[in-house]
C-alpha cells in the first residue's frame, strides 16, 4: 500500500512526497536525477541497491537513505521483496541534510526501534485519517531526519570516525575552503591514511572529502552571488577557492541545475 501526496506547498522547508508500507517492490532504475530524498527499507525478502559503483544488500529492517539527484537502482535479490519507503523534499532540504551531516547516501544496518517502525506507525495514521495536513508534513520529515541523526550519533564506530576523521576534515574545510586544499591536507589533519579516510567518508557520510569541499564552496558562492552583486562570477569563483571559472560554472550547474549567472538573476 502507498500514499502519494499530490497537494504540496513547495515553499515549505520540508514536505512529504509519498509513503509506502509493505510495498511489493518492483525493479527500478534512476540513472538521472530524482528530485526527492528517499528512504528505502526492507520489510521482507532481500533487495540489492546499486549506487556509486557499490552493491548494498538490504535485508529485513535494514534501510538506505538516498539524497536527491543521486543516480541509483534497486531490485529483488530473489523472489518477492516487500519494502517500506518514505520520500520527501522541501525548499531547504539541501541545507538541512548538509547540516545533519548527510550527503549522497547512508546505509543503516541496524536501525533502532523508532526508526525501524517509523513507516509502519505513520502509515497507520494516514490510513485512519486518510490524509496528512501539508503543514504537519514538515514536522514529520524533521522527526525522521532526527532519528537518522540519532542513529549516527549513538553508533560507536560512527562516533569514533566522526571524532577522529570526519569532524577534523569538516572543520578544515569550513576554515580553509578558499585555499587549495588536497587529499594531503586531509591526511595531515587526521593522521590517517587516505584510503581509510575515503572509506570512512564513503561508508558513514555517503560522499568524499573532496565532494564535501566542492559542496561547501558552492554554498558560500551562493551567498556571495546574492549578497555581493558587485562581484563578477569570475571573482566569486576565485573568492571561494575554485582554480578556474569554467570549473566553478560546471560544478555550480551540476549542483544547482543552473549557471551562477542564472542563479543570481532568479533572485533579483
Amino acid at each position: 500500500m502507498r500514499y502519494s501526496f499530490k497537494t504540496k506547498d513547495r515553499s515549505l522547508p520540508l514536505y512529504v512526497d509519498s509513503i509506502g508500507y509493505k510495498w511489493r517492490q518492483e525493479n527500478l532504475s534512476r540513472p538521472k536525477e530524482y528530485n526527492y530524498v528517499h528512504w528505502l527499507q526492507t520489510y521482507s525478502g532481500v533487495g540489492i541497491v546499486e549506487i556509486e559503483g557499490k552493491e548494498i544488500v538490504l535485508k529485513k529492517n535494514q534501510g538506505i537513505l538516498i539524497n536527491q539527484n543521486i543516480p541509483h537502482s534497486y531490485y529483488s535479490k530473489k523472489g518477492a521483496w516487500l519494502t517500506n519507503y518514505f520520500t520527501f523534499g522541501g525548499l531547504l532540504i539541501s541545507e538541512i541534510t548538509q547540516i545533519l551531516g548527510f550527503h549522497d547516501y547512508l546505509f543503516i544496518e541496524s536501525p533502532e526501534i523508532k526508526l525501524q517502525a517509523f513507516i509502519e506507525n505513520h502509515y497507520k495514521d494516514f490510513k485512519e485519517n486518510n490524509r496528512l495536513n501539508i503543514y504537519d508534513s514538515s514536522t514529520l520529515v524533521y522527526e525522521f531526519l532526527l532519528l537518522v541523526k540519532k542513529y549516527c550519533a549513538i553508533n560507536s564506530r560512527n562516533y569514533l570516525l566522526n571524532r577522529n576523521i570526519i569532524i577534523p576534515i569538516l572543520n578544515l574545510i569550513r576554515k580553509s575552503y578558499q585555499e587549495n586544499l588536497s587529499n594531503t591536507d586531509f591526511v595531515s589533519v587526521t593522521n590517517y591514511s587516505l584510503q581509510y579516510i575515503l572509506e570512512a567518508f564513503r561508508n558513514n557520510y555517503g560522499s568524499s572529502p573532496h565532494q564535501v569541499l566542492i559542496d561547501y564552496r558552492i554554498k558560500m558562492a551562493k551567498e556571495l552571488l546574492l549578497n555581493e552583486p558587485q562581484l563578477s562570477v569570475d571573482e566569486v569563483s576565485r573568492e571561494v577557492g575554485f582554480n578556474t571559472n569554467s570549473y566553478f560554472i560546471s560544478m555550480f550547474k551540476r549542483s544547482e541545475k543552473v549557471t551562477p549567472g542564472k542563479f543570481r538573476s532568479l533572485y533579483k
